[in-house]
């Protein structure tokens, strides 16, 4: 649920900081035509890209060793035993 919110919150933030942006140069920043057509464009455009990116970098940097085994979930000794990642001995 944190990765939702966390992209979400992403896409979001160019829609922030434009708006941040029209408050402090003082051009209206509830007036709806500042809201439309080119700019809504490029923050949405800004905001996916924002959002892929995370998602390229969280793939690239996220995850296990290479080298792990996954053992799936079984029965030993009649106890279950969730599935894991386990790591190679280094010998």
């Amino acid at each position: 649920m944190s990765r939702i919110a966390f992209q979400a919150l992403l896409f979001l933030l160019p829609f922030v900081v434009y708006g941040v942006w029209l408050y402090l140069t003082d051009r209206g920043w509830k007036a709806p035509e500042r809201w439309r057509g080119v700019p809504l464009a490029w923050l949405v455009a800004s905001g996916l890209a924002l959002t892929f990116a995370s998602l390229g970098i969280l793939a690239l940097t996220s995850g296990g060793s290479t080298r792990a085994l996954y053992m799936p979930a079984h029965m030993e000794n009649g106890v279950f035993v969730p599935g894991s990642i386990v790591e190679p001995d280094r010998k």
